[in-house]
C-alpha cells in the first residue's frame, strides 16, 4: 500500500473547516456527519486504527489529531460491514412487508367480489 501524503490526511480536516465557514447549512451537514462518525466509531485511540501507509511521524505527537480527524471524517469505511448488513436486513424487511402487502390486497378483493 502507498504513503498517504500530508496533503491526503489534512484534506478532510480543510474540508470540514470550508464546509463550516461556507454557511449555517454546509455547517449542519458537517458537523452531523462527524457526530455521526464519533457515535458509530466509538472512543478509539490513533493506535487502534489501521496504521498502513501512515507515517510514523503522523501517529505520534501533535499531528496525531489531524490524523484522528482524518479517520472519523472516513466512518463509512469502517463501518462498511455494518452498513451493508443493515442494508440487507432493511431490504429483506421490505421485501417481506410488500408481500404481506400484496397478500391482503389481494384477499380483500377477492372478498368484495371484485375481479
Amino acid at each position: 500500500m502507498r504513503t498517504r501524503s500530508s496533503l491526503e490526511i489534512c484534506a478532510p480536516l480543510g474540508i470540514f473547516i470550508f464546509a463550516c465557514a461556507l454557511s449555517i447549512s454546509t455547517l449542519v451537514i458537517a458537523i452531523v456527519w462527524m457526530m455521526i462518525g464519533v457515535c458509530c466509531l466509538g472512543y478509539r485511540t490513533v493506535a487502534d486504527f489501521p496504521a498502513y501507509g501512515v507515517p510514523h511521524r503522523w501517529r505520534h505527537g501533535p499531528r496525531s489529531g489531524c490524523l484522528l480527524f482524518y479517520h472519523l471524517a472516513w466512518w463509512p469505511w469502517y463501518m462498511r460491514h455494518e452498513l451493508r448488513d443493515f442494508a440487507t436486513q432493511a431490504q429483506v424487511r421490505l421485501v417481506r412487508g410488500n408481500r404481506s402487502r400484496d397478500r391482503r390486497t389481494r384477499s380483500g378483493h377477492e372478498s368484495d367480489g371484485n375481479p
